[in-house]
């Protein structure tokens, strides 16, 4: 979800552009207050994107690409010489996520002279880099479906200094970049809960009369491609179940069908209820939930209800709702690990488990015919994504909640971390890639640094025999030790019950155990755990969870949708934080319309000058601010002021406003 506290830490951003890309900075600026972020832009000097790569720092690697940017002849050898180019970047961008571990995000950016030749080089580009972890490709379509608009190119600026776009399109690119950098560090949900009628269909199934018109199909798609990409969806309606599932499997125009659907709750109980019932079937937390409902009162009863879920209002009208689950941030994918891709299956192999459950007369029956296997191992590279996925996913089983990135598990050897993955399987179905630990040596004892399960490997015995391997570890390289360091959250609960029943002792937040009798761990459902005072953890005091933060999700979907709403809240944000220059001076302001008009184009791009002559570049202005402003000049007046103009001394409203009223009076003349 989106959580104005995502990432306390300042994030530097490496952006390189093979054009001047300077003019992001202000939107981006805008994004960052927006999201409670705190970036750090640094610029690469104009068309340094190979050198960019190849520099050392940290940061997220930003590259803006105009592939026409490399295309000086076409049909003369042009083609293969972009290809090459794309070849060789993609080579590059490997490398630096593999030499660095940083994350690379590569945005191709529409331009003018794009063509299906253009576009087939950046999709084979996308191919070559698609297995590469840490890589994320937007391609121009994608760009320009996110955020069209009519004014994307300037050619007059393009020629005086490589600027090419207006500012529309800028804060578009600035947009495109903070949806890409947000999406990389902000959770993301695990469960999307979704009325039935008038949201997903038109009509009400009570009445015996609904209708999936094209815009509800293409709402379906969306939410089928959610499940492709490890989300899960549930339905929650305000009808009989049976209905639903009738609709789900016999109306032919359904898109949504039985077998993407994990869960339904159709009754008429409240809705907040139902997600709890749901989540605690799921075993997931409430604040992995997103909501959407048409109805406004029902959006109303979950956010009082469960406030730990997202809960929307979608749109009631169908195309306008497919339009803002476009910019609904949270169900932006990034890469779909294996385990995503079968996560619905997962669920279904898990409800036969709770089936074969009930059936057992004691728990100990049930797992003995479990037949459950579990193998522990090193990670392979195509884990890793895998890996930082669990870290930053697990919550309810997770000792210390540290949260990691690819490039920080690729990493971990070189750190003097050890690394080891868990996968279980059982006669119903894979659990998948499940569990993690990282461990290091220190003083005689292992110590673990992470221990992890997913929820629904929980309860088994797996979390007994990851500790059994570390005492295994322990052991062989003659450590008297094996120390599990906690932090207590509101959701790890679960974890912090498995510390109670080990035969251990705290060390402040620290379970100690001998490594003989961490290797000798075995899981005995049978055996009472009451019979000594349970050692507990220091634990934080609870508090109640911050309600999901819908309103910033709803005005990104609604508010801040297009360019052109983007870049007049990027300066009206601008206006309110800049200082004003010079309170003191008397205020000799515009004493024409002309000059009016003039001083209202240089309100965000300088400090508000008191006077018609104030100099641009006194007040702060520089040369790429003064080609902004230019191009400003011709969309207001429909006139090219000549370059030199922006470079008089002192550069003034009044000035300005004399060379263009001359330029309007000399086209009118020409006419």
């Amino acid at each position: 979800m989106i959580d104005r506290t995502v990432s306390p830490a300042p994030h530097r951003l490496r952006l390189a552009a093979t054009f001047t890309a300077a003019p992001l900075a202000a939107p981006l600026a805008f994004w960052a207050a927006e999201l409670g972020l705190e970036l750090e832009p640094e610029f690469a000097p104009y068309g340094q994107v190979f050198h960019e790569l190849l520099r050392e720092g940290d940061g997220t690697r930003v590259l803006l690409l105009r592939t026409v940017d490399w295309l000086t002849e076409p049909g003369n050898g042009d083609d293969d010489r972009l290809r090459d180019l794309l070849v060789d970047l993609a080579a590059a961008v490997r490398e630096a996520v593999e030499r660095r571990g940083e994350p690379v995000i590569v945005v191709f950016c529409p331009a003018a002279g794009d063509s299906p030749r253009t576009l087939a080089a950046e999709r084979r580009f996308a191919d070559t880099v698609r297995d590469a972890s840490g890589v994320r490709v937007i391609d121009s379509r994608q760009v320009r479906s996110w955020y069209a608009t009519a004014s994307w190119h300037r050619a007059y600026t393009q020629r005086l200094g490589a600027v090419p776009y207006t500012e529309e399109a800028y804060a578009a690119l600035a947009t495109v970049v903070a949806r890409c950098v947000h999406a990389a560090l902000a959770p993301r949900p695990k469960v999307i809960a979704v009325d039935c009628d008038n949201t997903i269909w038109d009509g009400e199934v009570a009445e015996g009369a609904i209708a999936v018109p094209a815009a509800r199909r293409e709402l379906q798609s969306m939410l089928v491609e959610q499940v492709r990409a490890g989300r899960l969806v549930c339905l929650c309606s305000r009808n009989a179940e049976a209905d639903i599932v009738e609709v789900l499997t016999n109306h032919p125009d359904m898109v949504l069908r039985p077998e993407h659907v994990t869960a339904i709750r159709a009754n008429w109980r409240p809705k907040s209820q139902n997600l709890r019932s749901l989540a605690e079937e799921l075993s997931v937390g409430l604040d992995t939930f997103l909501f959407l409902d048409d109805d406004p009162v029902q959006v109303a009863e979950v956010r009082t209800g469960a406030p730990e879920v997202t809960a929307l209002r979608l749109p009631a009208e169908a195309g306008t709702a497919v339009g803002y689950l476009r910019h609904c941030w949270p169900l932006d994918v990034t890469q779909v690990t294996a385990e995503d891709a079968n996560r619905t299956e997962s669920y279904r192999d898990n409800r036969l488990r709770e089936a074969s459950r009930r059936e057992s007369a004691t728990l100990a029956q049930f797992l003995a015919k479990l037949d459950l296997r579990v193998t522990i191992r090193e990670p392979e590279p195509h884990d890793l994504d895998r890996v930082a996925q669990l870290t930053q996913r697990t919550n309810q089983f997770n000792l210390s909640g540290v949260r990691l990135t690819a490039a920080e598990v690729s990493r971990l050897p070189g750190e003097g971390l050890g690394c080891l993955v868990v996968e279980a399987r059982d006669r119903f179905g894979s659990y998948g890639l499940a569990g993690l630990l990282i461990f290091r040596t220190a003083g005689g004892a292992l110590i673990a640094e992470t221990f992890l399960l997913s929820c629904r490997a929980m309860g088994r015995g797996v979390e007994h025999r990851m500790l059994a391997h570390l005492g295994d570890l322990a052991g062989q390289h003659g450590l008297r030790e094996v120390r599990l360091p906690f932090r207590a959250t509101d959701r790890n609960v679960p974890a912090a019950e498995f510390l109670d029943t080990l035969p251990g002792r705290w060390d402040e937040s620290v379970l100690v155990l001998d490594a003989a009798a961490a290797a000798a761990t075995r899981y005995a459902p049978q055996q009472p755990t009451g019979d000594r005072p349970a050692p507990r953890a220091p634990r934080s005091g609870h508090r109640t969870p911050a309600a999901a933060p819908s309103a910033l999700i709803d005005r990104i979907a609604t508010e801040l949708a297009t360019p052109s709403l983007v870049a007049k809240a990027a300066a009206a944000w601008r206006s309110r934080f800049t200082a004003s220059h010079d309170r003191g001076r008397p205020d000799t302001g515009p004493c024409t319309p002309m000059e009016a008009r003039v001083m209202r184009l240089w309100q965000d791009l300088v400090p508000s000058p008191r006077s018609v002559h104030d100099d641009f570049f006194e007040l702060g202005g520089d040369s790429l601010t003064a080609l902004l402003f230019l191009g400003r000049a011709l969309d207001e007046f429909g006139v090219e002021l000549p370059a030199d103009t922006m470079f008089a001394s002192p550069l003034t409203v009044a000035g300005v406003s004399t060379a263009i009223e001359d330029a309007l009076r000399l086209a009118g003349d020409r006419q």
